[in-house]
């Protein structure tokens, strides 16, 4: 279905398109020098196998500058939370999709600073999938701002 919406857009010729998280050019875009100024995931960290080297290989695409835009299931607290917690793993082993991954944390633990998120209610009976996140990532900033700080001279 991607391809024939993408038929549509053509003012983004020249973009690179990927199947997914698990895509195998993923990594050797990532290994090749690419980089990108813009990368979207709609629910695509959900289904990731292995999210630390998805997350690790999107970082590496990423220009200096460049954002991850991502929309992904949000985890959830109490009852709920618990419920998304106990239906995840056997719904992972039959989807590949898990549900109740905390992708703003995983997102921070590759280097990642979420610089926006919007979290959504979705009317569902499935209580697992009751939040949506939307955000917006970019490189984390070094310590200090990333902004160059110069040596101190002593008085003469």
């Amino acid at each position: 279905m991607h391809r024939t919406l993408w038929d549509r857009a053509p003012h983004l010729e020249g973009a690179t398109v990927l199947d997914g998280a698990g895509d195998p050019q993923l990594p050797v875009l990532a290994t090749a020098g690419e980089r990108f100024d813009t990368v979207i995931s709609v629910f695509q960290l959900a289904s990731a196998s292995d999210l630390d080297a998805t997350l690790r290989a999107v970082r590496a695409v990423l220009a200096d500058d460049g954002r991850l835009l991502f929309v992904e299931p949000g985890s959830q607290v109490g009852l709920t939370g618990r419920l998304q917690r106990l239906v995840a793993p056997p719904l992972g082993g039959v989807t590949g999709w898990r549900a109740d991954r905390d992708i703003p944390m995983a997102l921070r633990a590759a280097g990642l600073s979420v610089i926006d998120i919007r979290r959504h209610r979705v009317p569902t009976v499935q209580l697992w999938l009751r939040q949506v996140l939307d955000g917006v990532a970019h490189h984390a900033l070094p310590p200090g701002g990333g902004a160059e700080t110069a040596p101190e001279t002593a008085p003469s």
